[in-house]
């Protein structure tokens, strides 16, 4: 029988396990001509495609976004190594907005 490498030997994630469970991460929502940023500064659970975003304004009015993107972004460090070498640093991840169809439920 031959020999298993280490990675045939490693059992796949359960289906979800590798996702980012909190983090912080920055929002892009669509507006006229691109995108507006926005930041989020704290551990949130990091939305997949296809999840649905609540944004509720400041006059209350919710609206309703669907994740049609997220993208892991990389960045050089800012100080390179004593060797010249200059390494990667994961950065925040961006997560790409698209106006949805659905309406608000009514709250009693």
């Amino acid at each position: 029988m031959a020999k298993k490498s280490r990675l045939e030997e490693k059992e796949p994630p359960a289906d979800g396990a590798d996702w980012p469970v909190g983090m912080p991460y920055t929002l892009y929502f669509p507006r006229r001509g691109g995108y507006a940023a926005a930041d989020i500064e704290y551990a949130a659970p990091l939305p997949r495609v296809g999840d649905t975003v609540e944004y509720i304004d400041r006059q209350g009015v919710s609206h309703w976004y669907a994740v049609s993107e997220v993208v892991h972004t990389f960045q050089n460090r800012q100080a390179a190594e004593p060797d010249g070498v200059s390494l990667l640093r994961a950065g925040l991840p961006a997560v790409y907005l698209a106006r949805s169809r659905r309406k608000a439920p009514r709250r009693a």
